[in-house]
């Protein structure tokens, strides 16, 4: 069979890898903190038909044979890697108090309770991903939470304000956790920092989350901070596994994450009453889309070609 053929396949089928790539960012691009990819190809390998060799001279040194370069015939190509955007994008205005957005590096940390709700060695939580999509509220128990029914997570206002630290067990870097995080029950906060067993969020004078995450309440002309909401960030965000839903987790690539306080070196600002939109360029979607359908249609090209070259030779026996 003619080696074209291979090649052509191999060409149809990342190119439709690339086209779903494209079409997922595309899909995504009104989707807050969402973070596009790219597709890139590399050739595959090669039949050497003829090896290289080096020129070679005579005794009394005039010239003798000349060397010649490798002939190769390649054999197609295939995908290389499916790169992650991690770029920042610009902010959307809502005027929501507890939509929240990171100016900067990092991302937000959400989780679920373990099973017996108590405190283990992952701090009484699962389930923990990071996101740049800070669509956040109140459950009816008072409890900071996202779209996604996960728990966000921070520091309270008990006397461990500032001890947010990392897990010292011994574990792969992939599969470590923030420890000394907790969810951010405001409704008990206020009761514990107003000393009235009665109040909720409702009863506030007012309520802000500042830049540098604090949670902050007014009752009675007194002021008190609750909590901290606090933030991670990566060495190489972009090796962090898609889980959906705007999530990501970690992985051996991405490394372990660092809790960093909003507006630490290294470490972005929250901006209140912001959603950090999508990160795909439309025009740079298209420009991509068209090229990638003609470069599938180039190699169905090739296939149909080989085809009928493999027919003009079937038929040469009649």
């Amino acid at each position: 069979m003619m080696r074209s053929l291979y090649s052509g396949v191999t060409g149809l089928t990342t190119h439709q890898t690339r086209m779903d790539v494209i079409g997922n960012n595309i899909a995504n691009v009104n989707t807050y903190g969402f973070k596009s990819s790219r597709t890139t190809f590399k050739d595959i390998y090669y039949q050497t038909v003829k090896s290289p060799s080096s020129g070679t001279a005579n005794a009394d040194d005039t010239m003798g044979k000349a060397g010649n370069n490798p002939t190769e015939v390649g054999y197609g190509v295939q995908i290389g890697s499916i790169d992650k955007n991690m770029s920042r994008s610009s902010f959307a205005g809502t005027d929501r108090t507890f939509d929240l957005a990171i100016s900067g590096e990092g991302f937000f940390i959400v989780g679920k309770p373990t099973a017996d709700g108590t405190e283990g060695e992952e701090g009484g939580m699962a389930d923990i991903t990071y996101t740049r999509m800070g669509n956040f509220g109140l459950d009816s128990d008072g409890n900071l939470v996202n779209a996604n029914n996960k728990f966000v997570l921070g520091t309270r206002n008990d006397g461990e304000f500032d001890s947010a630290t990392m897990e010292s067990e011994d574990k792969a870097p992939y599969e470590k956790v923030p420890s000394a995080l907790q969810t951010i029950n405001v409704n008990a906060l206020i009761r514990e920092a107003f000393g009235d067993d009665t109040l909720t969020f409702k009863d506030l004078e007012a309520f802000s989350i500042g830049s540098d995450g604090v949670l902050t309440a007014t009752y009675g002309g007194d002021i008190a901070a609750l909590a901290r909401i606090e933030i991670a960030v990566f060495d190489n965000p972009e090796g962090l596994l898609q889980a959906g839903n705007t999530d990501f987790m970690i992985s051996a690539a991405s490394g372990n994450p660092g809790l960093r306080k909003p507006g630490d070196p290294g470490a972005g600002t929250t901006e209140s009453g912001k959603l950090e939109m999508s990160n795909v360029n439309l025009a740079q979607e298209f420009s991509d889309m068209i090229i990638t359908q003609r470069g599938f249609q180039a190699n169905s090209r090739i296939i149909t070609t080989s085809d009928s070259m493999l027919e003009e030779l079937v038929n040469l026996k009649r």
